[in-house]
Protein backbone atom coordinates (compact mmCIF):
# COMPACT_ATOMS: atom_id res chain seq x y z
CA UNK A 1 0.00 0.00 0.00
CA UNK A 2 1.25 3.43 -1.12
CA UNK A 3 1.86 6.15 2.10
CA UNK A 4 0.56 9.80 1.44
CA UNK A 5 1.38 12.55 3.37
CA UNK A 6 -1.06 15.65 2.65
CA UNK A 7 0.27 19.11 2.59
CA UNK A 8 -0.21 19.68 5.92
CA UNK A 9 1.22 16.39 7.54
CA UNK A 10 4.53 17.21 5.61
CA UNK A 11 4.73 20.71 6.78
CA UNK A 12 3.75 19.19 10.16
CA UNK A 13 6.44 16.46 10.50
CA UNK A 14 8.58 19.27 8.77
CA UNK A 15 8.59 21.84 11.38
CA UNK A 16 8.59 18.97 14.10
CA UNK A 17 12.23 17.56 13.02
CA UNK A 18 13.57 21.06 12.15
CA UNK A 19 12.40 22.27 15.79
CA UNK A 20 13.80 18.49 17.64
CA UNK A 21 17.07 18.54 15.06
CA UNK A 22 17.69 22.51 16.39
CA UNK A 23 18.28 21.22 19.74
CA UNK A 24 19.75 17.50 19.18
CA UNK A 25 20.13 15.94 15.65
CA UNK A 26 20.45 12.17 16.97
CA UNK A 27 16.98 12.95 18.56
CA UNK A 28 15.70 13.98 15.48
CA UNK A 29 16.92 11.18 13.59
CA UNK A 30 15.47 8.73 15.78
CA UNK A 31 12.11 10.40 16.38
CA UNK A 32 12.17 10.20 12.05
CA UNK A 33 12.90 6.53 12.14
CA UNK A 34 9.77 6.05 14.35
CA UNK A 35 7.23 7.71 12.67
CA UNK A 36 8.52 5.97 8.84
CA UNK A 37 8.50 2.92 10.50
CA UNK A 38 4.45 3.59 12.14
CA UNK A 39 3.82 4.58 8.88
CA UNK A 40 5.26 1.71 7.15
CA UNK A 41 2.91 -0.86 9.59
CA UNK A 42 0.05 1.25 9.49
CA UNK A 43 0.11 0.56 5.48
CA UNK A 44 0.50 -2.88 5.49
CA UNK A 45 -2.67 -2.98 7.43
CA UNK A 46 -1.43 -5.31 10.63
CA UNK A 47 -3.22 -2.72 12.62
CA UNK A 48 -5.48 0.28 12.99
CA UNK A 49 -5.50 3.08 15.94
CA UNK A 50 -9.28 4.68 17.00
CA UNK A 51 -11.41 6.65 15.18
CA UNK A 52 -11.33 10.45 15.77
CA UNK A 53 -13.75 12.67 14.08
CA UNK A 54 -11.47 16.36 13.50
CA UNK A 55 -12.67 19.63 14.41
CA UNK A 56 -13.27 19.75 10.60
CA UNK A 57 -15.54 17.06 10.46
CA UNK A 58 -13.60 14.38 9.08
CA UNK A 59 -13.68 10.88 10.17
CA UNK A 60 -10.13 9.71 10.89
CA UNK A 61 -8.07 7.18 12.54
CA UNK A 62 -5.34 7.88 14.70
CA UNK A 63 -1.97 6.70 16.56
CA UNK A 64 0.34 7.44 18.72
CA UNK A 65 4.05 7.91 18.58
CA UNK A 66 5.23 9.96 21.34
CA UNK A 67 5.03 12.95 21.52
CA UNK A 68 2.89 13.27 18.20
CA UNK A 69 -0.36 11.55 16.90
CA UNK A 70 -0.54 10.34 13.44
CA UNK A 71 -4.15 11.07 11.77
CA UNK A 72 -5.01 9.34 8.98
CA UNK A 73 -7.76 7.73 6.48
CA UNK A 74 -6.91 4.01 4.91
CA UNK A 75 -8.25 4.02 1.27
CA UNK A 76 -8.28 1.63 -1.34
CA UNK A 77 -4.38 1.58 -2.64
CA UNK A 78 -3.36 4.09 -0.12
CA UNK A 79 -2.48 5.11 3.32
CA UNK A 80 -3.31 9.15 3.16
CA UNK A 81 -1.38 10.62 6.22
CA UNK A 82 -3.71 14.27 7.05
CA UNK A 83 -1.52 15.65 9.90
CA UNK A 84 1.29 14.38 12.52
CA UNK A 85 0.35 16.58 15.58
CA UNK A 86 2.11 17.03 18.50
CA UNK A 87 -0.35 15.58 21.35
CA UNK A 88 0.20 18.66 23.81
CA UNK A 89 -1.22 21.15 21.21
CA UNK A 90 -4.85 22.27 21.09
CA UNK A 91 -6.74 18.87 20.39
CA UNK A 92 -8.20 18.74 16.10
CA UNK A 93 -9.99 15.64 17.32
CA UNK A 94 -12.59 14.22 19.77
Amino acid sequence: MRIRLAPQAEADLSAALEFVRERNPAAAMKLAGKIFATLQLLAAGNVDGPKYRLTTGELVRSWLVAPFRIYYQRRRDELCVLRIYHHARRPIAR
